[in-house]
């Protein structure tokens, strides 16, 4: 009887096993299509503040507008796949009308939501939607756009993450109950800004509300260039354990005709007699470059 009962147990720890091995979790996540809402006849309307570097690289200004992206119509990729062609429009407060000013296609697959613009084509979401997520996407764009003299952060390798997937977010006046937010980038480089070193610094961030669309987008790149100049040049005379100190005009502008190699020639004429030239090296002139788009939705339907 105890062998019987023994066995009895035995079939049923072994199917239990095998039910257990058999068992596959799979992840269950929202949908990209929860999150884009895109369809012919959807619209978003935004406020577009756009920073761009003032003449002569002095500083930044900001530009903003309200713009409206429409869905239009569904046409096809050079993949083959269909897609949604977008256009914006800029309001005209003054004619009262929206005019025409650009145009984007987005494509939806199951696995990926792609943007073009200006011939740019940018993987904003993947599948699956969880916290820290993450993928390259910006692997499919050509070449960075904001052709900065010093790095850009590596544009092209942004890994792209998704954070606070599920959580509200306020634009305004306007509270989101479902979000998620996509970090693009977040440059670890200065910070703090100093304004004697050559700098550079990128943030980029997007957030989609579920039945909505996107929301807000924040990106800003930025870099800083500065020159070095000699000011407050000083001839030392030593002689006998006794120095004298002349102040000398041999500085530099900076330029590529300034006066630095006065002081080198200066210095050598008289270096059999003790002569040595110090000068302080202070930052000169400075430019500033960048380009900035900053997205807040107004109203969609």
């Amino acid at each position: 009887m105890k062998n019987k009962l023994y066995g009895i147990i035995l079939v049923v720890l072994s199917s239990l096993l095998i039910i257990c091995c058999n068992k596959t979790d799979t992840l269950q996540t929202a949908k990209l299509s929860d999150y884009t809402n895109i369809a012919v006849g959807k619209f978003v309307i935004y406020q577009l503040d756009s920073t761009v570097t003032l003449p002569f690289g002095v500083g930044f200004t900001v530009n903003s507008y309200i713009v409206k992206d429409t869905v239009d119509g569904v046409i096809t990729d050079n993949l083959n796949r269909p897609g949604f062609h977008i256009v914006r429009s800029v309001w005209d407060s003054v004619a009262q009308k929206w005019n025409n000013s650009n145009t984007f296609f987005a494509v939806l697959t199951g696995k990926t939501f792609e943007y073009t613009e200006n011939n740019n084509r940018q993987v904003r979401l993947v599948s699956p939607i969880a916290d820290y997520f993450n993928w390259q996407g910006n692997s499919a764009i050509g070449s960075s756009p904001f052709n900065f003299v010093s790095n850009d952060d590596n544009y092209l390798s942004w890994t792209f993450a998704y954070s606070n997937v599920g959580l509200p977010f306020k634009v305004g006046n306007q509270n989101f109950d479902t979000t998620i937010t996509v970090v693009q980038y977040d440059s670890a480089n200065n910070k703090p800004f100093y304004v004697n070193s050559i700098s550079n610094y990128s943030k980029s961030y997007e957030v989609y509300a579920k039945g909505v669309g996107k929301i807000f987008q924040d990106l800003f790149s930025w870099e800083y260039q500065t020159s070095y100049v000699t000011r407050n040049c000083l001839l030392i005379h030593c002689e006998s354990s006794k120095c004298d100190t002349t102040k000398i005009s041999c500085e530099s502008d900076g330029s590529s005709n300034g006066t630095t190699n006065n002081c080198d020639s200066i210095a050598n004429a008289q270096a059999s007699m003790g002569v040595r030239i110090v000068c302080d090296t202070v930052p000169g002139n400075f430019t500033y470059n960048g380009y900035g788009v900053r997205l807040s939705i107004i109203s969609h339907n």
